[in-house]
């Protein structure tokens, strides 16, 4: 897996804009930096390490413990808060949203349910990964997420490397047991979307 750091630009700036696109946030000709997907916790850590991302040539759980700065942190949306902007019920997803993510999201996500137009929702989870608020609101989320393809975590991010600091890195001796989420993907989207995701 190839993973990019790419921020937005200036957010208030873009979310001001009334045609945002994500040809202002991700634009063709800006590369991004390399990065690498991390939980904020070591329970979606050991999750993603001992099942999700586990194969038949990469068999052995690796954790690593790092510092990041702050603005080398952005929400890594794909398993769980990109599908909610695009497909989900507000009613529904707004106290979930709010519970996860923290409130500063939810004037992201009332602008993505108030359009039908798939990239402009996409421009506006871009700047809700990048929000600080929001950012660190889902660091401090103690809440069990149930993602896509059945995914289970607390919070996760994208870090732009390399990191300030390592900490500490360790391959777990037993695999943990994973808690069941408190809060699905499914239950949170529109009806016609409501499956297994």
């Amino acid at each position: 897996w190839n993973f990019e750091f790419r921020h937005p630009g200036p957010l208030h700036a873009l979310f001001a804009k009334s045609d945002l696109s994500t040809q202002d946030t991700r634009p063709h000709d800006q590369a991004g930096d390399p990065a690498v997907c991390a939980c904020g916790e070591e329970m979606g850590a050991a999750y993603y390490a001992w099942q999700h991302n586990q194969t038949r040539e990469n068999d052995t759980p690796v954790i690593v413990e790092f510092e990041a700065d702050e603005d080398a942190i952005a929400i890594d949306g794909r398993d769980f808060l990109a599908t909610v902007f695009q497909l989900g019920e507000p009613e529904l997803a707004r106290p979930a949203l709010a519970q996860a993510f923290g409130p500063a999201v939810l004037q992201y996500a009332e602008r993505a349910w108030a359009t039908d137009d798939q990239d402009r929702r996409i421009a506006l989870l871009d700047l809700a990964r990048h929000d600080p608020d929001v950012v660190k609101a889902h660091h401090a989320n103690t809440v069990v997420l149930g993602g896509r393809f059945g995914t289970v975590f607390r919070s996760a991010f994208i870090i732009k490397l390399p990191p300030q600091s390592v900490i500490r890195a360790w391959s777990p001796l037993s695999r943990p047991s994973v808690p069941l989420p408190e809060i699905t993907l499914s239950t949170l989207l529109t009806t016609s979307h409501r499956t297994n995701r």
